[in-house]
Parts: structure tokens; sequence; C-alpha cells
């Protein structure tokens, strides 16, 4: 199999045709009809269905090109960060899940990080904790930060380590509640879980399997506690909806006091949320020596354990 018959697999998808797929690549039609039927034979399977109105996909083609976009994406993005590397830029990628101070974080280290030898890029994705996990790993990103349960983190941390990445343990939180400054909830100090149900959720939208969303919050806690959902991955926009969607709440982890004040909303203890949850910051052992990520980790640190700014 070569990248070259993924890329027509991919082109006869987009076009509907080949003869259109090869006007698209520069490609004489033949070389793609021949390289196509190459590879259907090679792997025992049929790509296309050939109908008088255009190339469909087979349920085994669609398949298959999801997984061929994949690679082209992957070999892409490779040769990419390979250039960037090649020039004075320094380039640093992090991830993290369910945490909000690293973009608080970088944004210091982007102000105080000496630039002299060249420029900085950061890139910071949001995404769920088993892809922060895999992508430090395999060394799709540098540093990674990563909420867990704190009854998962002995199992989380051997997995972590068996891979020889380093681990810090952040900081240790409860969940709180976060709402509109003017929510019929928010004039408690203490907000009872029962009257919850009343109201709309904003939840990540991550996947987070039920058994995990237990562990996070309390082991009898009912996940179909609320009548109306709303699962958001993006912060920027869960914030959107929870002032704009009358009377909602979120679960979060601690979040910077100025950040949620500055869009109407307020920070709400809930007693029944009692159980502890973890910040855990990973990355690869030959990272340990590179002057920005120790600046990002110990800014990390720092932006975590603010405790007078979080809510």
């Amino acid at each position: 199999m070569k990248l070259q018959q993924l890329e027509y697999v991919i082109a006869i998808a987009q076009e509907g045709s080949i003869t259109r797929a090869a006007k698209k690549l520069f490609q004489a039609q033949p070389n793609i009809s021949i390289a196509l039927k190459e590879l259907e034979e090679q792997l025992g399977i049929q790509i296309f269905n050939r109908t008088p109105s255009g190339m469909v996909l087979t349920p085994e083609g669609e398949e298959f090109l999801a997984r061929a976009r994949g690679i082209i994406e992957d070999v892409n993005g490779l040769e990419k960060d390979f250039k960037e590397r090649s020039n004075r830029s320094t380039v640093l990628k992090i991830e993290s899940s369910r945490t909000a101070y690293p973009a608080a974080a970088l944004a210091y280290v982007m102000n105080s990080f000496p630039t002299d030898d060249g420029d900085i890029t950061f890139h910071l994705l949001e995404t769920s904790m088993p892809k922060v996990l895999e992508d430090v790993s395999n060394g799709k990103c540098d540093v990674g930060v990563v909420r867990i349960p704190a009854s998962y983190a002995e199992m989380v941390l051997e997995r972590v380590q068996s891979k020889a990445l380093v681990t810090k343990s952040v900081k240790e939180y409860t969940l709180s509640l976060i709402m509109r400054e003017d929510h019929p909830l928010a004039k408690y100090d203490d907000v009872p879980f029962e009257l919850l149900k009343d109201y709309p959720e904003v939840l990540y939208g991550d996947g987070e399997p039920d058994i995990s969303r237990r562990a996070s919050i309390n082991q009898s806690f009912d996940v179909d506690s609320s009548g109306k959902k709303f699962y958001i991955h993006d912060r920027g926009n869960q914030l959107t909806v929870l002032y704009n969607v009358c009377n909602a709440y979120m679960w979060a982890s601690p979040m910077p006091k100025w950040l949620v004040e500055r869009v109407g909303l307020v920070v709400k203890k809930c007693s029944y949320a009692h159980n502890l949850n973890k910040d855990i910051i990973i990355y690869r052992r030959n990272q340990e020596a590179n002057p920005l990520v120790k600046a990002c980790v110990d800014a990390f640190v720092k932006f975590a354990n603010m405790s007078d700014d979080l809510g």
C-alpha cells in the first residue's frame, strides 16, 4: 500500500468520480483506475461501488476512507512539524483535559520567556484525558495536563510511568458549580444537590464514561439527574452557553475567578461533590532539559495553586 493510493481514494470520494479526481490531482485517469484496482485486490475489499451516477463508497470503503484521511493528516502534520523546527521558531504543543488555567499560564510564559534565540509558537488543545496521554506518549504534544479522579490516580500513574514519562502532581480539589450570578441557586453558599435536577446542565463533550463522572463527583451520583443537557467541548462555548441558557449550570474544576466573573458567572460550592480530583502534568523524559517545557510546567503549578484567584 502506498500513500499515493490513499490520496487517490480520498480524491475519488471527494469528487465522486475517477475522472474528476484525475483532474484534481493532475494525473492520468488510467493511472488512478489501475492504482485503485490494485489496492482493492491487495486488501481483498471493494472500496467503491461503480454506479451510473458516480463512485459511491461501500461500508468497508467508508471505514477505509476515515483511516486513510487520518494517515494522510498524520503524514502532513509530521512534515509541517519538522519544517517548523527547521527555522528559528520554537514550537511547543500542549494538551489539557478539563482544566482552565493552562491558557492563562501560557500567556504568562509567552510574556516572560526571552525570545532572543527565535520566535516561540504555542499550540494549546483541550481534549479528552486518553488523547492527552496518547499524544504525549507518542510525541504529538510536548506537555499534557489532565484532570483525573483521585481514586484512578494510581492506575493512571502506573500506566504513564510505564511509558517512561515524567509526572508531576499539581493540585487536589473537589468539583464546584458554575452558573450565572442571578441563577436561582446562586443565593446558596452551599448549593443543595437535590435542587439541581430542575435546571439544565452543561457537560464536557469529550465522551467521559458515566463511571468516571461518578468518581469525579460522588459515587451515588445519578448521571441522569437533569432533564436538559448540553454537551460542549470548547471551554469558551461552555461559558457562553452557561450565560445565555436560562438557569444553566456546570460541574467544573477550579477556574480563575476573574475569568468567570468577567462573563457574569460565579463559582459555587456543593458539598455533595466530595470526591477528590487530581491535576497531573505529563511530559517525556527527554524534555526535562528543555527550558521552555520547564517554564510551562512551573507556570502551570503556579497558576493552579493561586487559591485566592480560583473559584
